[in-house]
This record gives structure tokens, C-alpha cells and sequence, in this order.
């Protein structure tokens, strides 16, 4: 479902805006602002990862990270 809303542009923003045809103006922004929404919603769900692998005390030397990935899994799967 669409939704009609009024915003305000720059003038340049507005000029080059205007070199596509009117019926792709609609989707050109619509597109636009759904890649920045996505691209910010990562950054910051990487910005969380960071946080949290911050805040986990470091594994030692003598873990097989590879061999615990390997029996979550299995657990997973059982």
C-alpha cells in the first residue's frame, strides 16, 4: 500500500530530481529511502554485535572454537 506525504527538498536535490520522468519520481525516492532505512538498520544491528563481543570475556588459547561450533550444532540438530 502506498502512502502519500509531503517533504521538503533542497533546490539541488530538487533539480536533478526533475531530469526523471514524473512517474519514476515516486519510486526513485521510495527506493532510496528504503536502502537507507536497511543500511542504517545494519549499522546499527553491527553497532550491537560490537557492543556485545565487546562485553564477552575472551576465549583462551586451549578452546577449539571450530570443534565448539561443531557440538552446538549437533545440538542443535538432535
Amino acid at each position: 500500500m502506498a502512502h502519500r506525504l509531503n517533504i521538503m527538498l533542497d533546490d539541488a536535490v530538487w533539480e536533478s530530481l526533475q531530469q526523471l520522468p514524473k512517474g519514476a519520481r515516486s519510486r526513485y525516492i521510495s527506493r532510496a529511502v528504503e536502502e537507507r532505512l536497511r543500511r542504517e538498520q545494519r549499522q546499527k544491528a553491527a553497532a550491537e554485535m560490537d557492543t556485545l563481543r565487546d562485553n564477552l570475556p575472551p576465549l583462551g588459547d586451549d578452546i577449539d572454537v571450530v570443534e565448539m561450533l561443531r557440538k552446538d550444532r549437533a545440538r542443535d540438530d538432535a
